[in-house]
């Protein structure tokens, strides 16, 4: 054989043996990641998000979950719709404005639903030296309406409206839940609406220090829920903050789990399943999600995934 021919074969050996995959060095075993958003402090979004991401982390060990921080459920569904995050929550009615394209110039649809969760009541909290009584005293006061990018806003300020009260008439405030408490709490602001499943965080802290938790109720209340279903009547239970014996009258919304259209349709399913395995344990430290209507679940009021319809089927066919 000719030396030629000797380093063309030495050539190609060495070309095959440059593309041939390695096996001398392991490779990095990198978990997919799930990036949660969830909500802020002293809101029902943010513990809730906490214990269902150690949930997932328990029952999925091959997924890596992050949590993400959020004023909301505006900014949760902005962050799916822009690809920043995979799954989160949302109220019905924010999610349902989203994806049809009320809530901004563009129908949002990456968002797909995952469950009907539990129904979150609209708090309306004030000082007990207000002298507010109702939601009509509310007009010229100082009122917390929930974080920028949240659904507390919207709700806070369909409810101004149906009581025939101009926004332009409330010096009305934007801030994290706990803020607003302590400025309630220092006399800063006579009221704060809380839309969060019980008990919250920020309402405790503020029924604490002597704050007064006022019914939202009566036919302006009855006109509103016409025109927006996804409000529901509800009450917040006796004895669920310190110095209020009697249960109490309100709204609630709907809590979503959502996720991105394109998220890998057997990961869905797997999240879904694993957030019925631990709702037994989640509704043992998240006291709203005892009321969950699991019957419902799959009810939500935008397309479900496609992984998550899937789990939903085969429930059915095993029940």
């Amino acid at each position: 054989m000719s030396a030629g021919r000797i380093l063309g074969i030495a050539w190609i050996l060495g070309l095959i043996t440059a593309c041939s995959p390695r096996h001398d060095a392991p490779r990095a075993n990198r978990r997919p990641t799930l990036r949660f958003t969830t909500g802020s402090p002293g809101a029902g979004f943010h513990p809730l998000g906490a214990a269902l991401a150690r949930a997932y982390q328990n029952i999925l060990p091959n997924l890596d979950v992050r949590l993400l921080e959020s004023p909301g459920s505006v900014r949760n569904v902005e962050a799916i719709q822009r690809g920043e995050a995979d799954l989160g929550f949302a109220f019905a009615d924010v999610a349902y404005v989203a994806f049809v394209g009320q809530l901004e110039d563009v129908a949002f649809h990456r968002l797909r639903g995952v469950a009907v969760l539990q129904l979150n009541p609209l708090h309306l909290v004030v000082r007990s030296t207000s002298g507010i009584r109702s939601v009509h005293d509310l007009r010229g006061r100082r009122v917390g309406m929930g974080p920028p990018g949240s659904g507390t806003v919207l709700t806070a300020s369909l409810i101004l409206r149906a009581f025939d009260i101009d926004l332009n008439s409330v010096a009305t405030e934007q801030l994290q839940f706990n803020d607003a408490s302590a400025k309630l709490i220092s006399g800063q602001l006579d009221a704060i609406f809380v839309n969060a499943s019980y008990p919250s965080e920020s309402v405790t802290l503020a029924a604490n220090a002597g704050a007064k938790l006022i019914a939202i109720e009566g036919t302006a209340i009855d006109h509103l829920r016409h025109d927006y279903p996804f409000l529901r009547l509800t009450s917040i239970p006796a004895e669920t903050y310190p110095f209020h014996p009697d249960a109490l009258h309100t709204i609630g919304v709907d809590n979503l789990l959502v996720c991105r259209s394109d998220l890998d349709e057997q990961v869905v399913h797997d999240l879904t399943k694993a957030f019925f395995t631990a709702l037994p344990q989640l509704a043992s430290d998240q006291v709203s999600l005892r009321l969950m209507d699991v019957s419902q679940a799959p009810a939500t009021p935008i397309p479900l995934h496609d992984g998550a319809a899937r789990y939903y089927r085969e429930r059915e066919l095993f029940r």
